[in-house]
């Protein structure tokens, strides 16, 4: 052992001192170049190297001792230039705590923790173990032992009786564990928040430095799983350190490794060199906003763009979350400069009769204005929800585009149908068939769009699209594209996995609800889960769907197509919704 490894730690005067419990020589090495005042060699920190939790320290699955005795002396000792602490525990058999100190000198150590301890046990286990010569008061007493014998102590406790029994004893460092570490793949649930632990903190902090002021008071564990944790925590009770045990092995670990690893992975993925016509499919797309390369994207461009160059009516069958505007832009493309798109919306503001008075002119003269089936000024007629038009004005309609003309309602002289027509049907799936697409239509407007139906591919099925759409709509909700690296592997993983059934409706809600990071941390997959799994938009005010949807509606001055962009549902849902809660009068 170094001149510097047998400085005792709590003399020196580093005003904050940071411990790293680890458990290899590789994490020990990293934790010296970061600035670690000191190491910890402790059978948890061997443990959660070789992949278990934590806790699995106080099973009987290894020995302590020499657990923590091989590793540290093959992999720390020899590479690191920092103090190392070794582990000791109390549950063996004749314990002779001076001899006990002298080979922890001679082995090049600078000092010794308590760890595994018994404050991890329940109360009834630690009276047991202090009746038999095993409990803590034998720890406090070993750790006296080595301070005796020249070394630094520091001594792990749990509760405010522990730690005036050390403060008493004078031990060099007592390091208050607030539980075991949550976060991370194996950690645990987080049971009390910073500003819990802080009143115990305080209070306990007090007692030791009224004992004896030159006493180093450290923390570690529980809800603090990050340097912004630990922060909060200094701003509501002071210490003089801290220990990171998970937080500076495991958790780093398991997101470092991982993220690696997908960086790697995404770099090896293939990009398919696309020919001259695929190139040119996309560039065309691009026009109207059809986006993306993946091949189900690529599938239906070819499908769209021979339909957008005739005047044939369509039928655009799209699922929940999804905007049929650049198909239908696309679709009205074949006119030279912007075409006029004229849009009769049967699940939302338009009822049956209006609809029907717009594309086939109204009987009442004062009224009558030129119906938009025979109105040239209009380039393509949108109607949305076609199926909630009577059987006798679909008929109309399918007769109307099946000739070529139509007589508009008081008149007898024929007029020719002028703009090219679009139905615009909700509830399309990725497995979905046309015969879906043409149900609840009348037999003779089914039979005239059924070699016509149009199917914007469902997110689901274009995931390898899925980055480029969250940067586009990204940039548009928080002023700044986020690039795959402002994800965790973990949460782009979860990302890629979702079903996505809201398309990408649902993706522009969870990403205007993703905090922005600006801090540089990458967003994990636990900020994701909530947002996932439907709860996205379940109000902290506990208010019904019903109140919801009226104070939308409020909101939005009762536009039906406003309100469901705003709520992240189609016209069509919420149409339904209406209907259900009786807010249709």
């Amino acid at each position: 052992m170094t001149a510097a490894t047998r400085i005792r730690i709590a003399e020196t005067d580093t005003p904050f001192l940071i411990g790293a419990a680890i458990g290899s020589g590789s994490t020990g090495l990293a934790a010296a170049r970061g600035g670690a005042d000191f190491l910890l060699a402790i059978n948890a920190g061997r443990l959660r190297s070789m992949g278990a939790p934590s806790i699995a320290c106080m099973l009987p699955i290894f020995d302590a001792t020499s657990l923590t005795e091989a590793f540290a002396r093959d992999e720390l000792l020899p590479q690191c230039d920092i103090p190392v602490l070794l582990g000791v525990d109390v549950w063996g058999g004749a314990l002779d705590p001076a001899r006990r100190a002298s080979e922890i000198a001679a082995a090049g150590f600078a000092g010794a923790v308590n760890f595994p301890s018994c404050m991890h046990y329940p109360r009834p286990m630690q009276q047991l173990l202090s009746r038999t010569g095993r409990g803590i008061e034998r720890e406090v007493a070993q750790l006296r032992a080595v301070q005796d014998a020249g070394l630094t102590s520091m001594f792990y406790c749990a509760t405010r009786t522990q730690a005036r029994l050390a403060a008493d004893a004078g031990i060099d460092m007592v390091c208050l564990n607030l539980g075991w570490n949550v976060g991370g793949a194996v950690g645990h649930r987080r049971r009390a928040s910073i500003e819990e632990v802080a009143t115990a903190v305080r209070e306990i902090g007090r007692l030791i430095k009224r004992i004896n002021p030159r006493i180093r008071f450290l923390l570690e564990g529980g809800p603090i799983a990050t340097a912004e944790d630990l922060g909060q925590l200094l701003r509501l009770a002071p210490i003089d350190g801290y220990v990171g045990g998970s937080t500076f092995e495991r958790m780093p670990l398991e997101a470092s490794v991982a993220d690696q690893i997908d960086r790697f992975r995404h770099a090896g993925r293939r990009v398919e060199t696309l020919n001259d016509e695929s190139a040119g499919l996309l560039a065309w797309g691009r026009r109207f906003g059809l986006t993306g390369r993946a091949k189900a994207q690529l599938a239906y461009l070819e499908r769209l763009r021979p339909l957008s160059s005739v005047s044939a009516p369509v039928l655009i069958h799209i699922g929940q979350g999804q905007d049929p505007m650049p198909t239908l832009r696309a679709l009205a493309s074949r006119t030279a400069g912007t075409p006029v798109l004229f849009q009769i919306d049967l699940a939302g503001e338009d009822f049956p009769a209006r609809a029907r008075a717009m594309m086939f002119g109204h009987a009442d003269p004062a009224a009558r204005r030129r119906p938009a089936l025979g109105d040239p000024e209009i380039d393509l007629l949108i109607i949305h929800a076609p199926e909630r038009l009577p059987n006798g004005a679909q008929r109309r309609l399918a007769r109307a585009l099946s000739d070529g003309v139509f007589r508009a309602t008081g008149q007898r002289r024929p007029n020719s149908v002028a703009p090219r027509v679009a139905l615009v049907r909700d509830g399309a799936h990725a497995d979905s068939r046309d015969s879906d697409a043409l149900d609840g239509l009348d037999p003779a407007l089914s039979t005239l769009f059924a070699g016509t139906v149009l199917r914007p591919p469902p997110l689901a099925a274009r995931i390898d699209d899925l980055m480029g759409l969250i940067e586009g709509l990204s940039e548009d909700r928080l002023g700044r594209p986020l690039h795959r690296e402002a994800f965790s592997a973990e949460a782009m993983q979860a990302l890629e996995a979702h079903p996505w059934p809201g398309n990408e409706a649902e993706l522009q809600t969870i990403l205007g609800k993703l905090r922005h990071p600006g801090s540089g941390q990458p967003i994990q997959r636990a900020e994701l889960a909530p947002l996932l799994h439907g709860n996205a938009d379940r109000p902290a005010t506990g208010r019904s769907e019903k109140d919801r949807i009226v104070d939308a509606l409020w909101r939005h001055g009762f536009s039906r197509g406003k309100t469901a962009e705003a709520l992240g549902i189609s016209r069509k849902t919420l149409y339904n919704k209406i209907r259900k809660y009786g807010l249709a009068d």
